[in-house]
């Protein structure tokens, strides 16, 4: 026996379900490798754009090589009521450690401030980071923002395969800093243990997208998380993962890339089930 719906139930139905909020929608760049071995190689991976938070990795190398940052734990630095932050997070005094964790902004500029321009940005020519621009933004008093600023959706742009380039000097010690800076930062990166004898080390990034003439789209973020997985046997599998908003979404692009990379990290080592 058929049953006929009344055109009445029917018409709700479909009001329903064109009411259900449709997912955003988002771009999405992928490498891993292994070696010289491409292990996956997904969307535009040659363009640049800004590292956001994942520049904190190239900072902590420059901070440990110039002795203004210690070990894990030092310096603790306090929190200046003054900069009256968004994140309660941040409101805290913060060492090294905490400084990933949170991914805590003022702890980088008081680091880099310590630097100094010129030092600051002889460390990104020397690594060679992304198209080297730290002039960052013009402000109305004519006074330039790079030194604090530059990587935070500014001048400063990184494509995936430069990252995956620029981890993979880190993990090997082939960076042009001490043995030290290296290994501390390293340490600091490290997120989780995985299944099957795998450590995960990585860091995110959110920021919103540029347009065309460098102006701000705030409405569209772009979020990364890079980094390498490592085997207790010693194989290696760095990765960058970048998503580009192309809808509005308030969540932070950074943390949906982290547990997205994370659930193909754990699929392309063999720890999950699916392909990635």
């Amino acid at each position: 026996m058929h049953h006929v719906f009344p055109l009445t139930v029917l018409a709700l139905l479909l009001a329903l379900c064109a009411a259900l909020p449709v997912p955003a929608r988002a771009a999405t760049s992928f490498l891993a490798r292994e070696g010289d071995e491409v292990l996956a190689a997904e969307g535009d991976l040659t363009t640049r754009r800004a590292p956001c938070s994942t520049f904190k990795i190239a900072i902590s190398l420059m901070g440990y090589d110039a002795g203004i940052l210690i070990d894990e734990t030092h310096p603790v630095r306090p929190y200046d009521e003054s900069l009256n932050v968004a994140y309660d997070m941040w409101k805290q005094p913060h060492d090294p450690v905490m400084w990933m964790r949170n991914s805590c902004v003022w702890y980088s500029q008081v680091t880099t401030r310590e630097l100094g321009m010129e030092r600051f940005k002889a460390y990104v020519d020397r690594f060679g980071y992304g198209n080297r621009d730290v002039s960052g933004r013009r402000g109305t008093a004519g006074t330039d923002d790079g030194l604090t600023r530059a990587w935070l959706s500014s001048s400063l742009a990184i494509s995936p395969e430069e990252e995956v380039d620029f981890i993979g000097r880190l993990v090997r010690s082939e960076l042009p800093v001490s043995a030290h800076a290296q290994e501390m930062t390293r340490r600091i990166l490290f997120v989780q243990d995985l299944q099957g004898g795998w450590k995960l080390y990585g860091k995110t990034g959110s920021g919103v997208r540029l347009l065309p003439d460098g102006a701000r789209d705030e409405d569209r973020q772009i979020g990364w998380f890079v980094g390498w997985a490592q085997h207790g046997d010693g194989r290696t599998v760095l990765f960058a993962h970048l998503l580009e908003d192309e809808d509005d979404n308030p969540a932070p692009a950074g943390r949906r890339s982290r547990d997205a990379a994370i659930v193909k990290m754990q699929r392309l080592l063999g720890v999950a089930p699916g392909e990635w």
